[in-house]
């Protein structure tokens, strides 16, 4: 035992001289499993920086599309102070430049819907919220970006009524999974700028999606324009909205947000987590539509979903959900094998189990109190003077 404690200690020693741990975990007290949370975040941070390619534009996949997720680890290991993963990170950013629709705003998904032979006006709501979050968290490093995906939104995406619509062109219907990743990028936003219109629309925004998407049984599903489900419970819907409420709370502190955040979580864990295998299934009730009852266990959501039940966890300090982000990762281990871009999901899970980067609590714009005006002097009255009329 006594030696067991002595490598223990070296480890941590060696760690902390090396940097390996972040600057804000040194000198923290660690368990046993915090410590290989570390050590498997340092290994998959490792393999996503592997995989920066500046000749195809920086952590930017074979289809010409940027990897929102390898581009926030770089950005938060900067903050930490890995100064090569932030200039990695802004240099892909800077490349992102050539998505952007000069014309109609916003981000096209990628290379290939520039092709002139092939034109294509797909701008996914989910792809610019993504990118949206990004510039939020890397100011000015890809020029007016911001400004002209802002414009977008507002222009394009918002649905007057509360939410927004699945893209250009898209859908009507709101969609969950959507919405969930265009409220992360807007909460951010919000709460970076302290502008209370829309911490507003946030609010109203979750509202609207809770009351025409929530099914008693099925959590959140996708319904028509009549208010049918149209196909099974998704765990994406769950874990973007999810998070959506969960990062609602923490930026403005309304207890409805996080009792909502907390219902999808306990959803996930006890309708979507797979007991034979491990991890989460991509949807739940399929029979309702002639589908088999067990779905496929897709590698990047069943990251996001970790993620999420992970900081939900550490939100109301319940070890017993984070037990499922942690088994999640497990059962993926054998898929962590070589350097990709895919793994950085999986990184950011990992992070969430030590690490809090959810939006801070804004004033929302509360002007600072100042001080009362003088109150000007009363006027008096003189006197007069008797005396002798000459």
């Amino acid at each position: 035992m006594k030696v067991m404690k002595t490598l223990f200690a070296s480890f941590l020693l060696l760690a902390a001289c090396a940097g390996a741990l972040p600057a804000h975990a040194q000198g923290v007290s660690m368990t046993p499993d915090s410590l290989a949370d570390r050590a498997l975040y340092e290994r998959l941070s490792a393999m996503v920086m592997a995989s920066f390619d500046s000749a195809r534009g920086g952590f930017v996949r074979r289809d010409g599309t940027p990897c929102e997720a390898a581009i926030e680890l770089a950005l938060l290991r900067g903050r930490d102070g890995d100064s090569l993963a932030a200039r990695r990170a802004r240099h892909t950013l800077a490349w992102t430049r050539v998505l952007l629709d000069t014309v109609g705003g916003g981000y096209l998904n990628g290379l290939k819907d520039r092709d002139p032979s092939h034109p294509s006006f797909a701008k996914l709501t989910s792809f610019n919220a993504r990118r949206l979050e990004l510039l939020v968290l890397a100011p000015g490093a890809a020029g007016n970006a911001e400004r002209r995906v802002v414009d977008y939104f507002e222009r394009v995406l918002v649905e007057p009524r509360g939410g927004f619509l699945t893209g250009q062109g898209g859908s009507q219907d709101l969609e969950p999974e959507s919405n969930g990743l265009a409220l992360q990028a807007w909460w951010r936003l919000g709460t970076r700028d302290a502008d209370s219109t829309r911490r507003a629309f946030g609010w109203k925004s979750g509202d609207q999606v809770w009351a025409v998407c929530r099914d008693a049984d099925y959590g959140l599903v996708r319904k028509d324009t009549w208010g049918k489900i149209r196909e099974p419970s998704l765990l994406a819907d769950q874990v973007e909205m999810g998070r959506a409420f969960l990062f609602a709370w923490r930026a403005a502190g309304r207890d409805t947000d996080l009792v909502r955040a907390r219902e999808l979580a306990l959803l996930v864990c006890a309708r979507f987590e797979d007991g034979q295998h491990g991890g989460f299934r991509n949807e739940f009730a399929g029979e309702r539509f002639g589908k088999s009852r067990r779905s496929a266990r897709p590698f990047e959501d069943n990251a996001r979903a970790a993620r999420f039940v992970m900081e939900l966890a550490n939100a109301t300090n319940e070890p017993v959900i984070a037990g499922a982000a942690r088994r999640a990762w497990a059962a993926f281990v054998r898929q962590f094998d070589k350097p990709r871009l895919e793994l950085a999901d999986w990184a950011l899970a990992v992070r969430a189990s030590f690490a809090d980067d959810a939006p801070e609590r804004s004033r929302w714009g509360v002007p600072e109190p100042k001080p009362a005006p003088a109150k000007p002097p009363v006027p008096t009255k003189k006197k007069a003077v008797k005396g002798k009329r000459r």
